[in-house]
């Protein structure tokens, strides 16, 4: 098992750090704006578009 002093990858800052983007480039927005934007991005995300299509091949529904 390695040490935590070896590990090139610091998950809990990955996460943290995509968060705050996510917080700054959101928190301007009103309710309706803030659905849109996620909406918006899902539809031109391709790592979201390959789960809907997983989903889909499966027979489960996805969120709108």
């Amino acid at each position: 098992m390695k040490s935590k002093s070896s590990r090139n990858f610091d998950c809990v800052k990955f996460m943290r750090e995509a968060r705050r983007k996510n917080y700054e480039a959101t928190r301007h927005l009103s309710g309706k704006e803030f659905d849109e934007f996620w909406r918006k991005f899902r539809e031109s995300d391709p790592v979201w578009q390959r789960w809907v299509a997983k989903q889909a091949a499966i027979g489960r529904k996805t969120p709108p």
